[in-house]
């Protein structure tokens, strides 16, 4: 699973944000497979 630093890392790469957790976010982006998932961590 891809690991983000930063939500602006994320936004630049064609991620939205799907979720929020207690060190992030949740993020997706749709690919020709279906949806592809990421987080962003802070810690």
């Amino acid at each position: 699973m891809m690991v983000f630093k930063s939500l602006a890392e994320a936004l630049r790469a064609g991620y939205q944000v799907y979720d929020r957790t207690a060190d992030g976010y949740v993020v997706r982006t749709r690919t020709s497979a279906g949806w592809a998932m990421a987080l962003v961590c802070y810690r």
